[in-house]
């Protein structure tokens, strides 16, 4: 018996841990989405990501 509880208080942690990362990466995404409309049109100029070019 204490066996099945252990098991599913395991179950129920990654659970809890699994719906915990997925609800923060959708609050970020829905931050970005909302700075991104704040700006406008030009993203150009906005964008902070960094790329690199390796062809010549």
């Amino acid at each position: 018996m204490c066996m099945k509880i252990k098991k599913m208080a395991k179950e129920g942690f990654f659970l809890f841990l699994l719906y915990s990362l997925i609800t923060l990466c959708l609050f970020l995404a829905t931050d970005r989405i909302e700075r991104l409309d704040k700006v406008g049109d030009n993203f150009r100029n906005t964008n902070s990501s960094v790329s690199l070019n390796f062809g010549k």
